[in-house]
């Protein structure tokens, strides 16, 4: 990696790291070791800092696991994903949306597991997810705090930002058009008249 164990210019720009931003749930299982191995096998910290962000868990409370089939991968969200399985065309094929459930039989879960998803799936998402945008998306994830708080990721949230963003549109659109071409943006206080 970036030429290890020679001191090449790609290793000595870009490791250490200023910063590891990670999950708690990791923090024992990957950042330590990480730091173990690194100081064993440079003599230095592989980051300076260590930012760990809040855990992103389901509409259910449950942190989002593939075995259990419910994590949502963003750009389903952005631009939405069916359910169905046993179509005709692979996941692969560019500007055809995959579907959840190709996901998770093109994954490597062990069949048994792979049951369990298929069968999360269906429950949490019997018409797929809608197509929300990344407007929705980021205004969902915005509206919880992103320290010390676990982040319950429910679709039905995701929609209602949707709807949100689509009524600030609407009303953006609907100013514009009454204003017409000659409104001009204020540029000093004193072209406001009060009263």
């Amino acid at each position: 990696m970036l030429g290890w164990p020679e001191q090449t210019p790609d290793l000595q720009r870009f490791y250490p790291t200023s910063i590891l931003e990670t999950g708690s749930d990791l923090l024992f299982f990957w950042v330590a070791r990480m730091v173990m191995l690194g100081t064993e096998l440079t003599g230095q910290l592989p980051f300076r800092q260590v930012l760990l962000h809040s855990m992103v868990r389901d509409g259910h409370g449950r942190k989002m696991s593939k075995s259990l089939g419910n994590v949502i991968d963003p750009l389903d969200v952005i631009h939405g994903v069916s359910l169905e399985v046993g179509s005709t065309w692979s996941t692969r094929t560019p500007n055809v949306p995959p579907r959840l459930q190709e996901k998770v039989k093109e994954g490597n879960l062990p069949p048994r597991e792979r049951l369990v998803a298929m069968e999360a799936q269906s429950r949490d998402f019997p018409r797929g997810i809608p197509q929300c945008g990344t407007d929705a998306l980021r205004l969902a994830l915005c509206s919880h705090k992103m320290q010390g708080e676990d982040i319950s990721l429910s679709i039905a949230h995701v929609l209602s930002c949707r709807h949100f963003c689509n009524k600030m549109w609407q009303t953006l659109r609907f100013t514009l058009g009454v204003l017409g071409d000659n409104a001009a943006p204020v540029t000093s206080l004193e072209e406001v008249h009060m009263g």
